[in-house]
């Protein structure tokens, strides 16, 4: 519960958890950037609606527009749809806007 408490906290203020715990020899996980999580929803719910698409249909959507979305991504940048085996793969190419870098969301 205090693990909780604290994090919530370094959240609004802002602060890095490094700077105001002790060491104790047990790892933090990090905390994601908002925008991060926020992309990981909407490409749950991209990839849900997808997948709709395809059962009324039988087909994928060839864009964002076919199932009414504008497909944008936190920063700016339009969320991916690819095709692997025949199957939809939506991601985001993150922060720095290119994709196939280690900073894409999944």
């Amino acid at each position: 519960m205090k693990t909780r408490a604290l994090i919530l906290t370094l959240l609004l203020v802002g602060c890095d958890a490094d700077t105001l715990l002790p060491t104790t020899g047990k790892e933090i996980a990090p905390v994601h950037d908002a925008r991060v999580v926020r992309a990981q929803m909407e490409i749950q719910r991209l990839s849900a609606e997808v997948e709709q698409h395809h059962a009324r249909r039988g087909e994928w959507p060839p864009d964002w527009r076919a199932i009414g979305r504008s497909g944008l991504d936190p920063w700016g940048g339009e969320y991916i749809l690819e095709f692997e085996e025949d199957r939809p793969v939506v991601y985001s190419a993150g922060p720095d806007g290119d994709a196939d870098t280690d900073d894409d969301v999944y």
